[in-house]
């Protein structure tokens, strides 16, 4: 969405009440479903609401349009001024409510992380239901149809926060799902998202254990995203964390048959995958099937090529990396 503001908008803002259009998004976090998270989209002007509604629902299906997000967003800068006016003041449940739209408008306003983070650990900060409703409310606003928020440092470091409170009180965590349900979702909502992908790292890191199901799962994601090179590099680092080498091997060589598999199919040629493959081949002790596949895979796609192109090239270089670490004499 973008942060400007056109005159009629402007003018909008000005004549209308912003309080209850506030009260309104501020409940839709406040009753957060007992289930899943919300899927938040905004909307733009040629998709005016009715006076007195502020958002549409269907479920869990949630569109703002910017006139409202804008107008909430006026109201809790409001309640925001007030609280930092005066440094002691108790930190109320209405200055947090403010702060979820300060962070829904702007994913980038520290203040506002930094405030609930403050309100949790005021409230005792062992509270297992509380830090619960603040990771939904997170992970909600992460895997929102929001590019900028998809990808916010500030809202991931708030997670990595609360993952590592999570563990400090002892609850349970499971690994696999918040990389499947909030790293991946978000890193298809905005591709090439590293920020999200250095979380799994953070994830991983958690239990070591689960590298070995959680590169099979990552590169379920690479296959139906071939050309986001931030999830592939994810999944080389993942391969190096499994523990054990049998399992090592046997993780390596599925995932190059598989990978090798669909460039052969889609003639993948772009450099992401490649990267991803010869840095495998090169750096894993592939067996010599794995690697005589590898090299007459490139052969194949290569004579596809327009000889000197960029994807020549990449190919070219992937053949050049493998055979000054196993001897073979570079192909022309």
């Amino acid at each position: 969405m973008s942060r400007s503001l056109d005159k009629n908008l402007i003018s909008q803002i000005k004549s209308e009440d912003p309080r209850p259009v506030y009260n309104d998004l501020s409940r839709l976090f406040a009753n957060l479903p007992e289930s899943g998270l919300l899927e938040i989209e905004f909307l733009g002007q040629s998709h005016q609401l009715e006076a007195g509604v502020s958002f549409l629902q269907d479920g869990n299906a949630v569109a703002i349009p910017k006139l409202r997000l804008v107008q909430a967003f006026v109201a809790a800068r409001k309640i925001l001024q007030g609280y930092l006016h005066d440094a002691n003041e108790v930190i109320t449940d209405d200055v947090v409510a403010a702060t979820s739209i300060l962070l829904l408008m702007d994913p980038e306003h520290l203040t506002a992380a930094n405030i609930r983070k403050r309100a949790f650990l005021a409230s005792g900060g062992s509270s297992q239901p509380a830090l619960r409703r603040e990771q939904q409310f997170v992970d909600t606003i992460l895997t929102a149809r929001l590019h900028r928020h998809t990808k916010s440092p500030t809202l991931w470091s708030h997670r990595r926060w609360l993952v590592t409170t999570s563990r400090v009180l002892g609850m349970p965590r499971d690994i696999r799902h918040d990389i499947q349900n909030i790293v991946m979702v978000a890193g298809e909502r905005h591709p090439r998202n590293y920020v999200a992908w250095q979380h799994a790292r953070f994830l991983v890191d958690y239990d070591l254990s689960l590298a070995a199901t959680i590169a099979l799962d990552v590169k379920a994601f690479c296959l139906r995203n071939h050309s986001d090179i931030s999830g592939w590099m994810f999944l080389s680092d993942c391969i190096t964390k499994i523990q054990s080498k049998e399992d090592r091997g046997l993780v390596c060589s599925s995932i190059l048959k598989d990978v090798l598999s669909m460039a052969v199919s889609f003639r993948w040629t772009n450099e992401s995958v490649w990267v991803f493959l010869r840095t495998i081949v090169t750096r894993e002790p592939v067996d010599e099937q794995d690697f005589e596949r590898f090299i007459a895979t490139n052969a194949e796609l290569s004579a596809r090529i327009p000889y000197g192109s960029p994807q020549w090239t990449v190919m070219a270089r992937a053949r050049e990396w493998c055979g000054n670490k196993n001897g073979i004499t570079k192909v022309a």
